[in-house]
């Protein structure tokens, strides 16, 4: 190992300073330079417009329609299923009210000492699932 003696050390700091000196000004040359070239650059391409999309033709029906009596069907198929829908939920509905009523009159003659019987958790579990089934219905 060399020890680093006083004598080694350069004399004055200065020589430092100077040379510190010299890298910052050729930095700053080399940005300036640099910079000029890329503001005296050639301006840049045009944005090229984008292309018109030409609108494409759709597939024949598959059903074809008489020209004389010109018919939504999708409409009227929509309007039926819909109303059936709305049958089935409204069916549906007074169905689990009527379970309702009823295990409630049940519940109500039940003594509270008394155990529930099968057929109460039965009809619960119709309950249960009759308003599934309204849940499915009412979902989009």
């Amino acid at each position: 190992m060399v020890a680093s003696t006083p004598q080694s050390r350069p004399a004055s700091p200065s020589w430092e300073v100077i040379m510190l000196d010299t890298r910052r000004s050729f930095l700053k040359n080399l940005a300036g330079v640099s910079s000029s070239f890329l503001i005296f650059q050639s301006p840049p391409p045009p944005i090229p417009t984008p292309r018109r999309r030409t609108p494409v033709d759709p597939p024949p029906p598959a059903e074809p329609q008489d020209a004389e009596n010109p018919v939504d069907t999708s409409r009227i198929t929509q309007r039926a299923r819909l109303q059936a829908q709305e049958k089935e939920f409204r069916e549906t509905m007074a169905r689990l009210f009527a379970k309702v009523q009823d295990l409630k009159a049940q519940v109500d003659a039940l003594h509270s000492s008394d155990i529930f019987s099968i057929a109460i958790f039965k009809q619960t579990q119709e309950i249960e699932k009759l308003a599934k089934q309204l849940r499915n219905y009412a979902k989009p």
